[in-house]
C-alpha cells in the first residue's frame, strides 16, 4: 500500500476501495512504514564505488570527482499564509530539494524542506553546517552548475561561456573555456538524469499532495532513499542471470498451463460420459477458477525451492 500510494499519489480513499482496508488502517501502517524508512534512511544515503564501464569515459577528466550536485523544486501543499515563502521565481509553491549523486545516478545526500523561494546556494550552505551535514571525502569535490561557486569540494563551469548540452547541437568547442564547460555538462548531467527517473517512478513527486507540509518533506525523503534501494536491488541481479530466471518462469508458467488444460479436458470427457456436457460445448464449462489457483501455487512453490 505504501508503495501505491507513492507511485500513483492515491489517496485514502482509493486505496481503500483497492485493498479493502478501513481508511484509518491504512493510515496508520502508511506512517508506520514512513517512519521506518526515516530510521534507516542514513544506512543507505550514502558514497558507493566509482562507477566502472563504458559511463565512466565521461568521468575521467575529473580526477577525484565523486558525483554531481544540485537542486530540483518539487510541488508541496501548504497552508494559505506559508504560500508567499514557498513560491519559487516561476510561481508554483513547491519545496527546494537539495541532492548529490554518483556516476551511478544513485543518490548520496538528499535534504527537502527549505522554501521554494530559497536560493540554491542558500540550502546548499545550510546543507554544509547542519548536524547531517553533508560530508565530502578530504581531496575530492562535486560537480556543480553556475549557480553555486566554486570553492573547497565543489567544481562550477566558466560563467558567460555557452555550458548546456542542448546548446552544443551542431556546434564545437572554439577554446579551452568552451571544452571544459562541454566535458563538464556532459558529467554533471547525472544529477539531471537521476532527477527525471525520480520523478518518473514516483508519481507523488510531480503533483501536490494532501498531506501536511511534514509529512510530504518526509514522503520526499522516502522516495528518494526507495529509487535508491530499488536501483542497488536491480544492480544486484546480473542480466545474464536475470534473462535465465525470466525464461525459467516461463517455463513453469507453460508447465502449469499445460496441468491446467489437462484437468479441464479431463473434466469435460468425464461429463460428456454421463451425458452433462457435450465435449465441444465450452459454454457451459464450470469456471476454472480452483484449478487455476492450484496452478499458481504450484507455481510459487516451485520458484521457492530454486
Amino acid at each position: 500500500m505504501f508503495l501505491h500510494i507513492l507511485a500513483h499519489n492515491m489517496k485514502y480513499r482509493v486505496v481503500h476501495y483497492s485493498y479493502c482496508r478501513s481508511k484509518e488502517t491504512i493510515s496508520r501502517q502508511f506512517n508506520n512504514v514512513l517512519r521506518a524508512i526515516m530510521k534507516v534512511s542514513q544506512d543507505y544515503l550514502k558514497f558507493h564505488t566509482y562507477l566502472e564501464g563504458p559511463g565512466e569515459n565521461k568521468w575521467r577528466w575529473f580526477e577525484k570527482c565523486v558525483g554531481a550536485l544540485d537542486g530540483t523544486h518539487i510541488p508541496v501543499t501548504v497552508s494559505l499564509e506559508d504560500r508567499p515563502k514557498y513560491r519559487n521565481r516561476k510561481g508554483d509553491v513547491s519545496t527546494n530539494v537539495l541532492a548529490a549523486c554518483g556516476p551511478d545516478l544513485r543518490f548520496i545526500y538528499v535534504l527537502p524542506g527549505w522554501e521554494g523561494s530559497a536560493g540554491d546556494s542558500r540550502v546548499l550552505r545550510d546543507a554544509l553546517r547542519r548536524q547531517n551535514k553533508l560530508e565530502i571525502p578530504a581531496g575530492k569535490y562535486f560537480l556543480v552548475d553556475a549557480g553555486y561557486t566554486n570553492g573547497p569540494g565543489f567544481l562550477a563551469p566558466y560563467r558567460g561561456t555557452r555550458y548546456h548540452l542542448n546548446e552544443w547541437i551542431g556546434n564545437t568547442p572554439q577554446n579551452f573555456k568552451e571544452l571544459f564547460n562541454l566535458r563538464h555538462s556532459s558529467a554533471r548531467n547525472a544529477i539531471e538524469r537521476s532527477f527525471g527517473i525520480l520523478k518518473k517512478r514516483w508519481s507523488i513527486l510531480r503533483t501536490p499532495s494532501f498531506f501536511d507540509i511534514k509529512t510530504q518533506i518526509r514522503i520526499i525523503n522516502a522516495c528518494f532513499l526507495a529509487g535508491g534501494v530499488a536501483d542497488v536491488s536491480v544492480g544486484l541481479v546480473q542480466p545474464s542471470v536475470a534473462g535465465a530466471m525470466v525464461q525459467l518462469d516461463n517455463a513453469l508458467m507453460e508447465m502449469a498451463d499445460e496441468q491446467v488444460i489437462k484437468t479441464i479436458n479431463l473434466e469435460k470427457l468425464r461429463k460428456a460420459s454421463v451425458g452433462l456436457n457435450p465435449v465441444g460445448d465450452g459454454n457451459n464449462l464450470d469456471d476454472p477458477t480452483t484449478d487455476w489457483v492450484q496452478s499458481c501455487t504450484w507455481r510459487m512453490q516451485q520458484l521457492q525451492q530454486l
